[in-house]
C-alpha cells in the first residue's frame, strides 16, 4: 500500500507532525517527508516504535501516522501506542520522563 500524495496534502493541514513509518531506504516515503517538510510539517521517518524521541512531541497536540506498507500492521500498533504514552505523559506534564 504506498501513500497517494493526496492522501498527504489532505492530512497535512490537520497535523503539526507527521511520523512515518518503513524503511529508510525508502524513496516514496523519502519524497513524501520532503512534501511534508515543504508544506511546513516537520516529518520523522522510523522504523520501529523504539525510534521515536519524547522531544520530538513537546507542545505538539496533532500527529499524523503514515505507514509505507500494509506489512507494517505491528509496527504501526507499536507506534500508536508509543505516542499514547507520550500523549498521556504530555498531559501530566512529564513528556521528557518518558523511558525510551
Amino acid at each position: 500500500m504506498h501513500i497517494h500524495q493526496g492522501i498527504l496534502s489532505d492530512l497535512l493541514p490537520q497535523v503539526q507532525i507527521v511520523v512515518m513509518i518503513g524503511s529508510r531506504a525508502s524513496d516514496h516515503l523519502r519524497e513524501l517527508a520532503r512534501i511534508a517538510e515543504f508544506k511546513g510539517r516537520i516529518a520523522y521517518r522510523v522504523e520501529n516504535a523504539s525510534e521515536l524521541q519524547p522531544r520530538w512531541f513537546t507542545g505538539i497536540e496533532e500527529v499524523g501516522v503514515i505507514a509505507g506498507s500494509s506489512n507494517l500492521d505491528p509496527v504501526v500498533r507499536a507506534v500508536m501506542e508509543r505516542l499514547n504514552q507520550f500523549s498521556a505523559a504530555q498531559a501530566r506534564g512529564m513528556l521528557e520522563g518518558v523511558a525510551k
